[in-house]
């Protein structure tokens, strides 16, 4: 399992018409050899490789969504099952799909009152934090963002650069001046982070300080990179004007 899985996660090699179908036929192999003469973990877990073979190598969403699912029906345990879901997210995070994204984050709150480890409860963060940009709830994508600044590990989802790119815009447009403060012009985390982003220490520093001249001029370089980006762009008209009341204000 473990030379499959390394093989799945080699992100160089192409994948041909002929590969996938000789590799879903050795996994259903597998699978089926693992309920005849194995437990239900082996079950489970070639059921997942399956579903992550055909979302990273296959590129077939919609069947990796299937097949990952049926193994979340037979996974036990809070942890493991976010793990699972959290392959779900990504893909209809990657769709924007919105209405599929929704519930998962809901259940996925339920397993961590169910009891699922600690860094899957901060993960879980990161997830509902992309969700909240994406529906527009800026404040909560803020909370939830800043609150995950020094136990960030959701690599799978974000850099860690475009994380602190997200924390530090929803930040300035939707927190008050004590919190942006505390949590954004003098958190050292993000201070380590914030220059990797080009304009966006001049950015914050300068809103904050009340210098607009050197502001509006960081601003229209932050628009740039808020049009640009995947989550963001259908709301950078918002941002732009909101942006504008809190400098104005």
């Amino acid at each position: 399992m473990e030379e499959l899985q390394l093989k799945y996660e080699d992100k160089s090699r192409k994948w041909t018409e002929r590969d996938i179908e000789a590799e879903l036929v050795l996994l259903d192999k597998k699978i089926e050899e693992a309920k005849e003469s194995e437990g239900d973990v082996d079950v489970r877990d070639y059921t997942i490789l399956k579903g992550e073979f055909l979302k990273n190598c296959a590129k077939d969403y919609p069947e990796a969504e299937k097949i990952l699912r049926e193994a979340y029906a037979i996974t036990g345990g809070a942890s493991k099952k976010m793990e699972i879901l959290f392959q779900v997210l990504l893909m209809n995070i990657e769709k924007l799909d919105l209405d599929a994204i929704k519930p998962d984050i809901a259940t996925c709150k339920q397993l961590v009152e169910d009891g699922a480890d600690w860094e899957k409860k901060n993960k879980l963060k990161i997830f509902e934090g992309v969700y909240c940009m994406l529906i527009r709830d800026f404040k909560r994508g803020a909370e939830l963002f800043l609150s995950s600044v020094a136990t960030f590990t959701c690599t799978e989802l974000l850099t860690y650069e475009r994380f602190v790119f997200y924390a530090v815009v929803l930040a300035m447009v939707s927190m008050e001046r004590k919190v942006i403060r505390k949590e954004v012009i003098h958190n050292p985390d993000i201070l380590a982070a914030i220059g990797e982003t080009p304009h966006l220490r001049e950015f914050a520093d300068s809103l904050y300080k009340c210098n607009y001249k050197d502001f509006f001029k960081a601003f229209v370089e932050i628009i740039d990179l808020v049009r640009a980006d995947k989550f963001l762009d259908t709301h950078h008209g918002h941002f732009t004007k909101e942006m504008r009341l809190v400098a104005y204000k």
